[in-house]
């Protein structure tokens, strides 16, 4: 299915697999988010996709704008423009029945999820977050240095490369994300959330993430620290499905 962003914009690639309906309650659906420079059907997409269906729940994914098959493109990523994504789709969800939401998002996905429940605290009824992209700005500082961000804001442009490919992103990603701070972040997160970090994690400061999950403990905030776990945690699915899994269903979100 593709959905408008906005009437005339970009459209947004969606995979819908549906809920098992049953008596009582509506169904639980799976809202996945995935990474910078990810998309929909990555493995750990594919991982979860398969085992929240297999326990009955419903599962929607989408490729953000500029990845995968949706719309537009890297240069003019914000995380705003992420956070208007998941509005999009999760529009189209409710229309569709689908109002008890989980949301799974994985680094920068995780940190679009984290806002998206600030911003909207009862649509979603827990968050389960791989490595959330808290401090971006500082890791952008310690991969180009004070010099390359001067120059990415003279030039506009700076390439970004990882293992999953190169893009060219513009310096108004850098101006968003300073609209949101980790402070502001914690004091507001009140949805039931799981944390899941790798501490050889070379992307996030898994330092940042503990500090979240201690402001944010008395809120129903949970963290798994992995001591030897890296960025995307591809190796241990099956330890972050259980993880996850045991989680829901301490909130009566899973059977």
């Amino acid at each position: 299915m593709r959905l408008s962003v906005a009437e005339g914009g970009p459209e947004l690639e969606v995979r819908i697999e549906p809920a098992r309906t049953g008596g009582g309650e509506s169904p639980v659906t799976v809202l996945y988010l995935h990474g910078f420079g990810s998309r929909q059907d990555g493995e750990k997409a594919d991982y979860f996709r398969t085992r929240a269906t297999a326990a009955g729940l419903g599962f929607w994914s989408f490729d953000f704008q500029g990845h995968g098959g949706s719309g537009g493109g890297m240069r003019r990523l914000t995380l705003s423009r992420n956070l208007a994504d998941i509005e999009c789709v999760q529009r189209e969800m409710r229309a569709r029945g689908c109002d008890r939401i989980v949301v799974i998002g994985s680094s920068l996905g995780a940190l679009s999820g984290l806002w998206h429940s600030v911003r909207h605290p009862d649509g979603i009824e827990a968050g389960l977050y791989i490595a959330p992209a808290l401090g971006l700005e500082e890791a952008f500082r310690s991969w180009a240095g004070d010099d390359g961000l001067a120059r990415w804001e003279r030039d506009g442009l700076y390439t970004i490369t990882s293992e999953l490919g190169t893009w060219d992103l513009g310096w108004g990603f850098v101006e968003d994300l300073r609209r949101y701070s980790n402070a502001d972040l914690a004091s507001r997160l009140v949805t039931p959330s799981l944390l899941l970090q790798g501490k050889l994690d070379d992307q996030v400061a898994w330092r940042d993430v503990v500090e979240l999950a201690t402001r944010c403990g008395g809120n129903g905030v949970e963290l798994h620290l992995f001591a030897d776990g890296d960025h995307r945690l591809v190796d241990r699915k099956e330890r972050l499905w259980d993880l996850m899994s045991g989680f829901l269903r301490a909130r009566g979100l899973l059977a």
